[in-house]
């Protein structure tokens, strides 16, 4: 009878030990999370412009005549710089004016003013001057935004996040070895910030040879990611 105790007693105590050491090992198993940033230079191979005319006139028909008249030579131009299909309308409007008068103490109507603004992306970084030239020839009035990009950005993005998954590796590593961990294991990574070259210009040294007066500089692609990894107590700690 004292010997099927004693059984008892050894079975319902290894049952207790093996939670506490599966416990054990969990403790020595630590989590890092870092932050990295991961960006590119490209050369820009397109730019982006905004075009457009603003007329004015005492009736809204002779405004509307003579936009259409100015937009028709536009539009010629614009097909000898560039594609149809990149050139679409971003502004379209129609509206009263007024002026205040000072007799009267109100405002009284002044004509009418139409503006028609066309987005244009031009392939051939050489053309933008001489399209500016002939439009504002031609009788466009409003000219803002040129802003240089690249076509297609799936390689440089590509690089972007290789740099910046090789930055939150040495980062965590350095964390790691100074918590007296094991090499770090990456278990999960989430892009938290992209932004692209369309937009985004930077001034400095010319980027290729067929740099001109307009060229703003080399462009950046940049990515941001959160990335944890795991680590292990080492032996010696």
């Amino acid at each position: 009878m004292l010997r099927k105790l004693f059984s008892v007693l050894a079975v319902v105590i290894l049952l207790v030990s093996i939670p506490w050491a599966a416990v054990s090992a969990e403790d020595d198993i630590f989590t890092i999370k870092v932050q990295a940033t991961g960006d590119v230079r490209v050369t820009p191979d397109m730019a982006r412009i905004w075009i457009g005319a603003q007329t004015d006139a005492d009736t809204a028909s002779e405004a509307l005549r003579e936009n259409n008249r100015v937009v028709a030579q536009m539009t010629e131009i614009f097909l000898k710089y560039t594609k149809p299909e990149v050139v679409k309308t971003s502004e379209f409007n129609l509206y009263r004016r007024e002026r205040w008068d000072s007799v009267s103490q109100t405002s009284v109507p002044d004509g009418f003013t139409i503006r028609h603004v066309f987005e244009v992306a031009v392939f051939d970084l050489i053309s933008v001057a001489p399209l500016i030239d002939e439009v504002t020839e031609a009788g466009a009035n409003i000219i803002y935004g040129l802003q240089y990009g690249v076509q297609n950005d799936d390689e440089a993005r590509a690089e972007a996040y290789a740099n910046a998954v090789a930055k939150a590796k040495r980062q965590a590593q350095a964390l790691a070895a100074a918590a007296g961990g094991s090499p770090p294991v990456i278990e999960r990574i989430e892009e938290t910030y992209y932004y692209g070259p369309s937009y985004a210009a930077e001034g400095g040294a010319g980027v290729s040879e067929q740099a001109t007066a307009f060229m703003p500089g080399q462009l950046k692609i940049t990515v941001s990611i959160d990335a944890t990894f795991r680590s292990e107590l080492t032996e010696d700690n």
